[in-house]
């Protein structure tokens, strides 16, 4: 990536839960690859206890060195030479994560307590603020067959794709991966028969010409990251499926989905667009959001 990015730290958020340790190995993994360092995060919120004391032993329970101690331990324990850093923060959970994306290379959270399909609610409003491209890890349900999975990025038109295949080409070669790169869209919506049920003609040559455009335009935006990672294993897809079910479908046999967060508006560096909202809730493998 850039020089900016250089010497950043892989930064994650634990919570004790399993699947934080898992974006802690994972994060570790990464970290290890690129020669940076791994700092790992524990914030504990503030309780007011306006009428009453303390129940006794909670602030021993609550400093979060055991949480943190048991992470760095899992991953040192495969990552001996790794350098970690814990750091234990007072305050609002979402806050003190979104301050450490200021200066990190990643966040990597774990998709939180509430499980699949259901982000947890301090996952939630971190992916919202993070200011850094952003990892909700869950494991990968693909079955391991000895060749390394393939990352799966999904990318539109827009130029905010750049951004997007810029992050993926870069953790591929990261994680020594075949990369896919996958564009979707609904052709009866495009060529206006999206309310027809199918009963429309078909206007092939309006398709002709628009399957013809987005794949020149694909190629205009793979073509300069494929020249410079020659090495890269790429694979171009384009498929007739909506974006989100299509991601979905294919995180199956992926090990990491790559989206950009982009939404559509004024506030499109604030909010999440609908795809990615989809993708991070859905996908079936880690997903890295990239802003």
């Amino acid at each position: 990536m850039t020089t900016a990015s250089e010497g950043l730290p892989v930064v994650v958020g634990i919570d004790g839960s399993d699947t934080a340790l898992g974006g802690a190995r994972w994060a570790a993994e990464v970290a290890t690859r690129s020669a940076r360092p791994l700092t790992l995060v524990h914030a504990i919120p503030k309780l007011e206890w306006h009428f009453t004391a303390p129940p006794a032993g909670l602030e021993q329970s609550s400093d979060g060195d055991v949480v943190l101690a048991a992470a760095e331990q899992a991953v040192r324990s495969m990552h001996p030479d790794l350098a970690i850093r814990t750091v234990a923060v007072r305050g609002a959970v979402a806050t003190a994560l979104a301050d450490a994306s200021e200066s990190a290379r990643f966040l990597v959270l774990g998709e939180g307590a509430a499980g699949h399909r259901s982000l947890g609610g301090h996952v939630a409003r971190t992916v919202h603020r993070a200011r850094c491209p952003i990892v909700v890890w869950r494991p990968a349900v693909a079955r391991r067959t000895g060749k390394p999975l393939p990352i799966v990025v999904g990318i539109d038109e827009s130029d905010a794709s750049n951004r997007t295949l810029a992050e993926a080409f870069d953790i591929a070669r990261t994680l020594h991966a075949p990369l896919m790169v996958v564009h979707m869209w609904e052709i009866a919506a495009a060529v206006g028969m999206g309310d027809l049920g199918g009963q429309g003609n078909m206007d092939w040559q309006l398709l002709d010409v628009l399957q013809s455009r987005q794949r020149q335009r694909m190629d205009e935006l793979v073509d300069p990251y494929a020249r410079k990672y020659p090495n890269a294993h790429v694979v171009t897809v384009f498929k007739d499926i909506s974006p989100a079910k299509g991601l979905a479908e294919l995180s199956r046999d992926a090990q990491l989905v790559v989206v950009g967060s982009h939404g559509r508006g004024r506030l499109a560096d604030s909010i999440l667009g609908s795809v990615s909202q989809n993708v991070i809730h859905h996908a079936e493998c880690p997903v890295l959001l990239v802003r």
